[in-house]
């Protein structure tokens, strides 16, 4: 029996309509650089991985990155409808851009993550029950956004967000996983569950389910403060240990970008490796800082 066509965007079911972005006055100046890329790794034939920047968005900088699942090239489907969706309804929201980080603002921003977020739930469940090759196929996602000294992020799934600062990383999620339960109700322990191989049975996620729960994580900024996003072909080849000597060596963003997808191919690339990397600056970025490769 021959296996379903390709899907592919001509052949889903149209997204919902989204209204053109709004004029709104500038944002207050807060400089953030971005970089971010995405590898297949040497296991996989196609990569089912897929991440966007806009430093410059407005209201709010903003970044997303998705790691999709599904047979027959699914889940670059679900990653790209994700990341596209998200980002554009993030930019798409008539809320001004924030002069300051305050109650109302941070309310109005999960809000719009949450909108965001269900939007794309909806859109990608559809194009899985409606579309020939898509069914089954689903995706994590975290999306980042700043506000005036803050950072918010939502996600669904096990791709993760880190902060450094002072020579310290700290994760800021939590994985939506069958084994990070485990590991908080402390049946296991956290180097166990990385040698089980049941790290990607995820508890949430994408297009799986009418109804989503996102995580929200608020981490407070400061300039010279950088944020990792990444999927977990990172994560499964570099421990948390091994993602901060990196982030010791102090390079600039597109060098770091570079060693940390390197060293998770060298570690064996069993995956797709996707990351995005944020700077809070001083000064404006250079355009090789705010872009993606």
């Amino acid at each position: 029996m021959a296996p379903p066509p390709n899907p592919s965007f001509a052949t889903m079911p149209s997204a919902p309509k989204i209204p053109d972005q709004p004029t709104r006055q500038q944002a207050p100046a807060q400089y953030c650089a971005m970089v971010a890329r995405t590898d297949v790794g040497r296991r996989r034939d196609n990569n089912e991985d897929a991440v966007t920047i806009h430093p410059s968005a407005q209201p709010w900088p903003i970044a997303v990155l998705a790691d999709g699942m599904g047979g027959y090239n699914a889940g670059e489907v679900a990653s790209a409808m994700a990341i596209s969706l998200v980002s554009v309804a993030l930019q798409s929201t008539t809320t001004e851009a924030p002069v300051a980080n305050t109650p109302q603002a941070r309310q109005e921003l999960q809000q719009s993550l949450a909108n965001a977020l269900n939007l794309a739930n909806a859109a990608i469940l559809t194009a899985a029950q409606e579309t020939p090759g898509c069914r089954g196929m689903g995706t994590t996602v975290i999306a980042a956004a700043l506000l005036p000294g803050l950072l918010m992020l939502a996600h669904l799934g096990d791709s993760r967000a880190y902060g450094w600062r002072d020579g310290q990383l700290l994760r800021l999620t939590r994985d939506h996983t069958w084994l990070q339960e485990e590991i908080d109700a402390g049946r296991i322990q956290d180097h166990e569950a990385r040698q089980s191989g049941l790290g990607h049975l995820l508890t949430q996620a994408l297009g799986v389910t009418q109804d989503v729960t996102p995580d929200f994580n608020e981490w407070p900024l400061q300039p010279g403060d950088r944020i990792l996003l990444c999927s977990d072909g990172l994560t499964d080849m570099l421990d948390d240990d091994a993602i901060a000597a990196l982030f010791k060596q102090s390079s600039p963003l597109p060098v770091l970008l570079t060693s940390l997808l390197t060293a998770a191919n060298e570690a064996g690339g069993n995956d797709n490796i996707s990351a995005a990397l944020i700077e809070l600056q001083a000064n404006p970025p250079s355009a090789a800082c705010a872009a993606i490769d």
